[in-house]
């Protein structure tokens, strides 16, 4: 009987251990990009650049962290010298017996303190 226990606490390991391998970099990839997206945040407040060029740099930015993003799931917002940026994407996590879709959000805010 121990040893039916023990097989089975090993196995269960095993899955959760194959399921945080399957999740784990998508999950890092939003926590790298949440850190680019309050760097990108600040940087770009102080520049006149356009809404869709920062989303188009946020896009190319993000790639590194494999983290494939579209300019329309970047929304820019310039308001009377605050800029926000919000991201909302998608990633789809195939396990064998459940696979399924993680939504992850990365947003900042910042404001010009020079206006």
């Amino acid at each position: 009987m121990k040893e039916l226990k023990a097989i089975f606490a090993l196995l269960v390991l095993l899955v959760g251990c194959f399921v945080l391998y399957k999740v784990i970099p998508a999950l890092w990839g939003n926590f790298e990009l949440g850190r680019l997206v309050d760097d990108q945040s600040v940087v770009y407040t102080y520049q006149n650049k356009s809404e869709a060029d920062i989303a188009t740099a946020i896009v190319d930015k993000a790639s590194a962290f494999d983290v494939a993003l579209t300019p329309d799931q970047v929304k820019v917002v310039r308001n009377a010298g605050d800029l926000s940026i919000s991201v909302e994407y998608t990633v789809h996590v195939d396990l064998p017996f459940y696979p399924f879709d993680m939504n992850l959000k990365a947003a900042s805010k910042n404001h010009n303190v020079m206006k």
